[in-house]
This record gives C-alpha cells, sequence and structure tokens, in this order.
C-alpha cells in the first residue's frame, strides 16, 4: 500500500509541477507559487472534513516547518532555473530531497528494508538526478547552481520529513498547517521584494490545479508514510520528475533526451524492485 500511495503522489505532484510551468509562463512563479499554497490551505480544511483527527501542538509544528522549508525549497529552485544551471541544480534538488529523509530514517526510525528494497531506492535517487536533467545549458557559475540546487534539496527535504513526523492521529492538520505556513513566507517575500501582484487570467486554472493537486499529492505522502516505510514514500514519491516530462512530452511534444529516458526506465524498475522487496 505504501508504493501505490507514494506513486499516486508522486503523478499528483509531477502533474502539479507541469502546471506550474504552464502557468509560470504567464504570471511570476513567486505568484504562482503563492497562490497555489493558499488554495492548498482551502483544501486541506476540506480535507479536514474526512479523516479523523485528535492533534497536538507537535503536528502543527511540525507542519508549519514543513511548509516554511517547502517554500523556501521552490523558491530556490526557481532561482536555479532562472539564474544558475538547470543540469545540475535540478537533480541536485531532486536527490537531495529524497534523501534527507531517507538518511534520516535510517539512523533516527525503524526503517527495516530487504536488499532488494534497499537496491530499488538507490536506483530511485538515480532515476531521480537522471528525469530532473535539463539539456539546456543554462547560465551562472558550478558554485552557483550547487548552492540552489542544496538549498532545493534541503527545503523539499524538509518538507517531506515534517510531514513524515507528524502523528498518526493528527489526520490532515498538519498539512493546513504547512499550505497556511508557506503562504504567509511566501507573502511576506512578495511585499518585501515589491512584487505587483498580478495574476493573468490564463494561470488561473493552472494555480487552482495546483493548488488541489499539490495538497492531495502531500496528502497521500503522508498516508503512505503511516502504512510503511518512510524511505521508500519519500523516494517513489519524489519520481514526480518523470511524470513531469511524461507530460511534457505529451502535452507540448517535447522531445525526450537519453538521459531522461533511461531515468524513467530505471524509475519502472526501481519501483519493480521495491515492491518485491
Amino acid at each position: 500500500m505504501t508504493v501505490l500511495l507514494s506513486l499516486l503522489s508522486a503523478i499528483g505532484a509531477g502533474t502539479s509541477d507541469f502546471l506550474g510551468g504552464l502557468a509560470s509562463r504567464s504570471t511570476r512563479a513567486l505568484l504562482v507559487t503563492m497562490f497555489s499554497h493558499l488554495g492548498g490551505v482551502v483544501v486541506a480544511l476540506v480535507l479536514t472534513q474526512f479523516v479523523a483527527a485528535d492533534p497536538v501542538t507537535a503536528d502543527f509544528i511540525w507542519g508549519a516547518v514543513a511548509g516554511v522549508a517547502g517554500a523556501a525549497g521552490l523558491m530556490s529552485i526557481y532561482a536555479g532555473y532562472a539564474r544558475a544551471r538547470v543540469a545540475i541544480a535540478a537533480p541536485l534538488a531532486g536527490v537531495g530531497a529524497a534523501s534527507l529523509p531517507v538518511v534520516f530514517s535510517s539512523v533516527f526510525g525503524d526503517d527495516s528494508l530487504s536488499t532488494l528494497a534497499v537496491a530499488g531506492i538507490v536506483l530511485g535517487l538515480v532515476a531521480i538526478a537522471l528525469t530532473s536533467m535539463s539539456q539546456s545549458p543554462g547560465q551562472g557559475t558550478v558554485a552557483e547552481s550547487l548552492m540552489f540546487g542544496i538549498g532545493g534539496a534541503i527545503g523539499l527535504g524538509m518538507l517531506l520529513l515534517g510531514l513524515s513526523q507528524a502523528g498518526e492521529n493528527s489526520g490532515m492538520w498538519p498539512l493546513v498547517a504547512a499550505r497556511a505556513a508557506g503562504f504567509v513566507a511566501l507573502a511576506l517575500v512578495v511585499v518585501a521584494t515589491r512584487h505587483r501582484v498580478t495574476i493573468n487570467r490564463s494561470s488561473v486554472a493552472p494555480i487552482l490545479g495546483i493548488a488541489v493537486l499539490g495538497t492531495l499529492a502531500n496528502m497521500l505522502f503522508i498516508f503512505a508514510t503511516r502504512q510503511g516505510s518512510t524511505s521508500v514514500a519519500a523516494v517513489v514519491t519524489s519520481l514526480f520528475p518523470a511524470v513531469t516530462v511524461g507530460w511534457a512530452f505529451i502535452v507540448l511534444r517535447e522531445r525526450l533526451g537519453r538521459v531522461q529516458l533511461v531515468g524513467v526506465a530505471l524509475a519502472v524498475v526501481a519501483v519493480g524492485f521495491i515492491v518485491a522487496g
């Protein structure tokens, strides 16, 4: 069940990421992220009505930390896309985000994985790196690219880790806290940088889609960690770039590079190993 829930989470996150790219063509990425977080608060509040919960203060704290870290991670990644070498920043962010929960669970958790499952996780990390690679030469220095990639890795890794640490009886309230805290953090950035708050009409539908799919993806990840291994859930969920690449091929007719095709194939093998293990 953990693998199935994580795969569904990856599909939701990958589709959300694709919609984010579409929306960012006509509206600033920061505003797209901010308003999708606001919509996510509403979606998360609706979800709380369908999941029994008895949250404690720590659950809200973990959720808020996850939300702020996730928002910071997204900003680092977007900055890396715009100002650095995507071929370095994106794979580093993807692999790092998946690795942080894995390392934490291995050191402080009670994950007990078979050799085949461990091999699947390693292959999954390689697949994340390969599917995230861009053929664009990008700009900026290697040091800048590493900085943005590490920032994205820590931020998104903390998002996954924070959500996984909330108590089993917390329901979806940590997700409400995450989306609300993320929105506040992004709104403060908008105010501090004096961004003009305007949304192109063509971006409204994608932003709503991001709010729904991104929040549902996080919900499925939370359920996956409660059903089984956090390491497995984190790696399988982080395979979402393969979904994003797939949508780009289907909708935008973007050609897939050989490296990305290898990454997609490895992702399939990785999931098979994890399921068999």
